[in-house]
């Protein structure tokens, strides 16, 4: 691990999270900057040694990383158009070289491809990286300590470089390399060639008209096959991006010579080719082309030795925390059994003294027997107490009180014949001059303080021989 790689791990960065870009360009290596306002670096081939300007570029300042999004410049992967399988497009990445195995001349396992749907047909367009070259850029990666998230082709990014603009044709190059022609139809390449007849410059004091010439010839040609065989797109628009030209009189020249319009991509001055590159992949969220597929990235083993190790000491310290817990848990309960058990042997001692004291504790016979002689005379006297409350104040007083009201109430239409009287009873029988005057003179003796109270639960009232009207009262008598 390198000191960066160490710096990276303890240093916290606020980037961290982000994914830089990377250009694996012709001439230089250009990495993206953090901040999408600062200048972007370029690391130049040293004798066309990507691997170790590569190494260099992630290694710098300049990336501050731990992910980043390569593009490689065309001279990297080849290109092929093919129709379109019927299979999912999820499985095209796994299928793609065996679907290839008749076009190229490597094994199907030393090559990775990745393919987009052409848009004006029903083929492919194919983009093929080798498998040594992948491997050398993921090794450089990790060596770096860095995360490689995809692989894009140029091509990919030249489709979104005219803006708004989907269907155009662009005619690009890169210092160091040919002219390329390429056409973007919903900012799909379509249609590409490379232009290896013509040499620059075009333009300038070194120019040769005959280049110029050359090139517009070329490219009329290339339009007038893109009108025949693209159908349903208008491409009339032709947009310059060429380095080391004069793009102003380059857009002149062709303008006077072709049939299609001829602008430039980016009006006024503007950075190389792989910089505008560069900027473009920056502003972009994702990719339709990936040449590093998932299925070839590196799995995270879980069952590695580190992992093992780590689990078991785990499982142990987790063992061994339950066992000293157990262990403290067990004492506590063990010292409070104790304790129970030695309350319990003193009380168990405590009954034994009171059950030898109650054994030890018996009554002599003397007193058992005054005992029970004195319960029997306490039940005779209860008895006899309860003889004497049978009479009630009337037996106390007589029965003179009572005599004395019926002769106070005495009246000219009741003649009483006959009176039975007790404590708890008061009988009367007689003779009345009619029948209503019986119940009018037994409500009289509510009056009375002997009488009042008596209620009689029998009336009789009749008549005699004589047809004179005859009554007998008797009191309620209480229920024993």
């Amino acid at each position: 691990m390198n000191f960066k790689a160490i710096l990276n791990k303890v240093k916290p960065k606020n980037n961290r999270g982000s994914t830089q870009v990377v250009v694996l360009g012709n001439e230089a290596i250009y990495v993206s900057s953090a901040d999408l306002e600062a200048q972007s670096t370029r690391i130049p081939l040293v004798n066309g040694d990507w691997e170790s300007a590569l190494k260099k570029s992630l290694n710098s300042e300049a990336f501050s990383s731990h992910r980043f999004q390569l593009i490689i410049s065309a001279n990297y992967y080849q290109t092929y158009q093919i129709d379109k399988p019927n299979i999912p497009e999820n499985e095209w990445p796994v299928a793609l070289p065996f679907l290839l195995k008749d076009l190229i001349s490597e094994r199907v396992t030393d090559i990775t491809a990745s393919a987009v749907a052409l848009p004006t047909s029903n083929k492919l367009q194919v983009y093929v990286l080798p498998r040594k070259l992948l491997n050398k850029l993921v090794s450089i990666a990790d060596s770096a300590q860095v995360e490689l998230n995809g692989i894009a082709p140029e091509d990919e990014i030249w489709g979104y470089s005219a803006g708004d603009l989907a269907n155009f044709i662009l005619l690009q190059r890169s210092s160091g390399a040919h002219f390329k022609l390429g056409a973007f139809v919903d900012n799909t390449v379509c249609f590409q060639r490379t232009i290896r007849s013509v040499v620059p410059p075009l333009t300038g004091v070194a120019s040769h008209s005959l280049q110029l010439d050359s090139l517009a010839l070329e490219l009329q040609r290339s339009i007038d096959y893109l009108s025949s065989q693209i159908k349903g797109a208008q491409l009339h628009q032709l947009k310059i991006c060429c380095d080391e030209e004069d793009e102003v009189e380059l857009q002149s020249a062709l303008n006077n010579t072709l049939s299609s319009s001829v602008s430039l991509l980016v009006e006024g001055e503007r950075d190389n080719s792989e910089r505008l590159l560069l900027k473009i992949a920056s502003e972009r969220d994702g990719f339709n082309v990936n040449l590093y597929p998932e299925h070839l990235k590196p799995k995270n083993e879980l069952f590695t030795l580190t992992n093992v190790v780590a689990g078991w000491v785990c499982v142990s310290i987790l063992l061994l925390g339950g066992y000293f817990i157990m262990q403290y848990q067990a004492s506590a309960l063990d010292q409070g059994l104790t304790a129970l058990q030695r309350e319990s042997a003193q009380l168990n001692k405590q009954v034994d003294q009171l059950n030898n004291k109650l054994t030890q504790h018996k009554p002599s016979l003397d007193k058992v027997a005054a005992v029970a002689r004195l319960q029997r005379e306490t039940q005779a006297k209860k008895e006899a107490l309860k003889a004497v409350g049978q009479y009630d104040e009337s037996q106390q007083v007589g029965y003179s009180g009572v005599m004395m009201a019926l002769a106070k109430l005495g009246r000219n239409d009741i003649s009483l014949s006959q009176i039975y009287i007790t404590h708890d009873t008061l009988d009367l029988s007689g003779f009345a001059r009619n029948a209503d005057a019986v119940p009018n003179w037994v409500g009289q003796f509510r009056s009375e303080l002997n009488l009042v109270g008596r209620a009689f639960e029998k009336l009789k009232i009749g008549r005699n021989d004589q047809d004179v009207v005859t009554f007998e009262l008797s009191t309620r008598r209480e229920s024993k």
